[in-house]
């Protein structure tokens, strides 16, 4: 335990004991309780950090129980209050282990740490703190994808496409095992955007979307700022089927593609090219500034993006940012 959680254990003991005791206001200082005490203080890790911060919350109605460390049945189990305290008092000198009911936290979360396995309590105003930490469960991105429906998880990885770049609050992550489109984005913190590179926790309940896993109701904390990620090149026939779909939500490119249509489908535009190996639909979204001018019939270039699918089996290229475009 460090000195700051150790202090804020502290100060949360100390001002619930006094409002414990009667004194009848003789005293306000610190008052001993009979026997021996400890405060457990639980939280909920919201944004992955393993650490507190401002984003995680105190968790009301957990079961905490201490029991003999060496083993035997609890001698008291309290709920935690809305501070998130259980607050044990009367307790016989000896030592302890905390633990927390399964139960009383549901099945969408888990209890991820418990900042001290051993406790001893040997005297009435020397009562120890625990800090526990609850967690969303942790999982890949491939994991991510073949969940049922409904599940709240938390993933890590690497910004593909930042939010600001499409006006339906979709984003696009990657980790070493897959790529997962984002719905329902939200940012934790001042940000406005995300940025391609960035590491980040995404905390989301997986569901499906035209046909395909997506992580709906995303929460995205930033951790650090990287480089931008690796871009794939790809024919636009593989673009378009995603490569049998194994490349749904990927960040791909294709070069060489010659424009066969272009017109508004509000409220963005779409593209439709090749590089002669079959015709790639591309959506420039209604959020990005593109000079739509440029996309005549018959020019050629060079498109980077996030493949989408679009509920018929087929995939579409969506570009960023402008400068994902360019022309030869």
């Amino acid at each position: 335990m460090n000195r700051e959680t150790r202090w804020m254990a502290g100060v949360l003991l100390m001002g619930s004991l006094a409002a414990a005791c009667e004194n009848g206001g003789a005293d306000l200082g610190f008052q001993p309780i009979p026997n021996g005490g400890a405060v457990v203080q639980v939280y909920l890790d919201r944004d992955g950090s393993s650490t507190r911060t401002d984003f995680d919350t105190t968790y009301a109605g957990a079961s905490v129980s201490l029991r003999p460390y060496y083993g035997g049945a609890s001698v008291q189990t309290k709920p935690t209050l809305v501070t998130g305290q259980a607050l044990f008092e009367q307790v016989p000198f000896g030592d302890y282990s905390v633990s927390v009911g399964q139960a009383s936290v549901g099945d969408s979360l888990l209890v991820a740490a418990i900042d001290a396995s051993h406790i001893r309590i040997r005297a009435a105003v020397d009562a120890p703190s625990v800090i526990v930490r609850l967690a969303y469960p942790e999982v890949s991105i491939r994991q991510a994808r073949q969940m049922a429906p409904g599940k709240r998880v938390l993933i890590r990885g690497i910004v593909l496409a930042g939010v600001q770049s499409y006006h339906d609050a979709s984003s696009f992550v990657k980790d070493t095992s897959g790529t997962i489109r984002l719905t329902g984005v939200t940012i934790r913190g001042t940000q406005l955007g995300n940025t391609p590179g960035d590491s980040v926790t995404v905390l989301g309940t997986t569901t499906a979307n035209a046909g395909q896993p997506v992580l709906n109701l995303a929460i995205i904390s930033q951790i650090v700022q990287r480089p931008s990620p690796a871009v794939l090149p790809v024919s636009s026939a593989n673009a378009a089927a995603a490569t049998n779909g194994t490349l749904d939500a990927a960040l791909v490119v294709v070069t060489g593609v010659v424009i066969s249509e272009a017109a508004p489908a509000a409220p963005d535009f779409r593209v439709v090219a090749s590089d002669g190996s079959g015709p790639l639909t591309i959506i420039l979204d209604s959020a990005t500034d593109f000079d739509l001018s440029a996309f005549t019939i018959g020019r050629t270039m060079a498109v980077r993006g996030v493949l989408v699918p679009d509920g018929t089996g087929k995939w579409r290229l969506k570009p960023r940012v402008r400068e994902d475009v360019v022309f030869f």
